[in-house]
């Protein structure tokens, strides 16, 4: 390979993060086509099934490492695999997803090659050859933009609310051999993984979170409702998962999952900045509130001051209306 190329690391498999692929892909394909390098995708796991095929759309090349031995992330061996495809390809840019398996093998890859890692980013721009990341700081209170001087420039993007592009390859697939015998100083016994409802927030048209301002959990059918009502689905803010109501996998925000859905609607969520940051790229959003202060106005495109109980009735009634055809009378 050469100056301008990039590897992206894609994920699929039981326990792994399908969804962040897409915007590892869309990075990719827009940073090989402006530096005119090529775009390689390595994928490790076992029974990874047509996604490798779907990867070859859009790269040059897709390096595929399967093997029982990888059914569970393995940090050793996934890092002995990554390591020596950087050393053989030699890309300028090396892009991981911002899941638990990125953040633990980015890190891991820039030690070993003695390099410089930007996580968590959810921009990159590059300028006449000048390649910067953005990504939050201080728990999103600020946005840094960062620039890498050593190479390979390693990263962790954001994922959700990307969609695939225009499929622009027909890439070659390149089995990669691997032996098992090799680190295993630490290696996975057993993955335990939590429990879920099937629903994936980051992928979804539309999304209605409740905050700590919906008051009890029972009025979080309200929110259930009006998400029914829309198409779309459920969510929540921290307050919510740190009492127990819901898992991680319905929260919004910096420490749970970035949406970009067409329709945003906040329920009793004032807006911390940790919210903000996993929402605020949503097609509309809508917020309503108690306080008229709230921060969570200042990026809503439309803002209803009122009580949730008085008022999610009636747009859920509203909206159940004008999809059967009958008189809005909201």
């Amino acid at each position: 390979m050469a100056a301008g190329d990039v590897l992206i690391i894609c994920e699929a498999g039981t326990g792994q993060t399908e969804s962040a692929n897409a915007r590892l892909v869309a990075t990719g394909v827009a940073y090989a086509k402006n530096t005119g390098g090529r775009l390689v995708c390595l994928l490790m796991g076992h029974s990874l099934g047509s996604v490798a095929d779907e990867l070859s759309r859009f790269a040059n090349e897709v390096r595929v490492v399967e093997s029982p031995h990888l059914a569970n992330y393995d940090c050793l061996a996934s890092l002995g695999i990554v390591r020596a495809q950087v050393e053989e390809l030699r890309p300028e840019l090396v892009l991981f997803g911002h899941t638990y398996i990125g953040m633990d093998l980015a890190p891991r890859l820039a030690a070993r090659l003695g390099v410089a890692v930007a996580s968590n980013c959810f921009d990159l721009t590059v300028n006449g050859g000048a390649v910067s990341f953005t990504r939050p700081m201080y728990r999103g209170r600020v946005t840094a933009k960062v620039v890498l001087e050593s190479r390979p420039m390693i990263a962790t993007l954001q994922y959700g609310g990307t969609e695939l592009p225009a499929a622009t390859a027909t890439g070659t697939l390149t089995a990669i051999a691997f032996d098992p015998a090799g680190d295993r100083r630490i290696r996975p016994v057993k993955m335990i993984e939590p429990s879920r409802d099937g629903i994936d927030i980051a992928k979804a048209d539309i999304v209605v979170a409740g905050g700590r301002g919906i008051g009890e959990r029972n009025n979080y059918a309200l929110v259930d409702q009006l998400a029914a009502a829309l198409g779309g689905v459920a969510a929540c803010s921290r307050p919510l998962v740190d009492m127990a109501w819901f898992d991680v996998d319905r929260q919004v925000g910096l420490s749970g999952n970035t949406v970009k859905p067409k329709l945003y609607v906040a329920c009793g969520i004032s807006g911390a900045i940790e919210h903000m940051h996993g929402m605020k790229e949503s097609g509309i959003i809508v917020a309503i509130n108690t306080d008229p202060d709230a921060p969570i106005f200042r990026v809503a495109h439309f803002g209803v001051v009122a009580d949730l109980n008085e008022i999610m009735p009636a747009l859920t009634s509203a909206v159940a209306a004008v999809k059967a055809g009958r008189p809005n009378t909201i």
